[in-house]
């Protein structure tokens, strides 16, 4: 059987003692949009990763955003740029930087000086029902988010857009400016 090459375009990496990931650190709860994550809050590095994917021919992997504190956003992009340096995975990396912050502009530049950033991901997923919500509010509403977004051209990044379909027509018209 030919096992044909692929890039995995979307895979998550981390290491719990290192970044800090407050989603993947208890207390752990059943409610909200992805239910209790207890099961897999465990490290989960690149030999794992690996190990998993044994039987597909994969040539290439992209990291996106597993969810690091916001403080730690470069932390988490610098310990996937060292491994890439020494492992050759990931060949891209997608980072978070929260594009509402006042100092979006400063760590978009930090993040696109490593050679492997290709874009970043702020998950913007706002829902009505507090069990659906990613956010507590709508974030592509806010002038803020939008300044923010805005900045990604400067630095020849791209966005990984993570909404819910009630966000989309809206963010048609901010995605068209830009």
């Amino acid at each position: 059987m030919e096992r044909r090459p692929f890039i995995d375009a979307h895979v998550h990496l981390w290491e719990l003692s290192r970044i800090r990931y407050p989603w993947l650190t208890p207390p752990f709860s059943e409610e909200g949009p992805n239910g209790s994550v207890e099961a897999i809050a465990s490290p989960y590095l690149l030999d794992d990763y690996r190990r998993e994917s044994a039987g597909w021919n994969v040539v290439g992997m992209v990291h996106v955003d597993a969810g690091a504190d916001a403080a730690q956003a470069l932390d988490e992009t610098d310990w996937l740029q060292d491994m890439t340096d020494r492992e050759g995975m990931p060949n891209a990396i997608v980072a978070f930087a929260a594009l509402d912050d006042p100092g979006a502009d400063a760590l978009l530049a930090e993040h696109a000086r490593r050679p492997n950033v290709r874009g970043i991901r702020h998950i913007v997923n706002w829902h009505r029902d507090a069990r659906r919500t990613y956010t507590p509010r709508d974030l592509t509403q806010d002038e803020a988010w939008q300044a923010g977004f805005a900045l990604l051209g400067k630095h020849g990044l791209s966005f990984d857009l993570q909404a819910y379909p009630g966000q989309l027509a809206g963010l048609a018209v901010l995605i068209g400016r830009h």
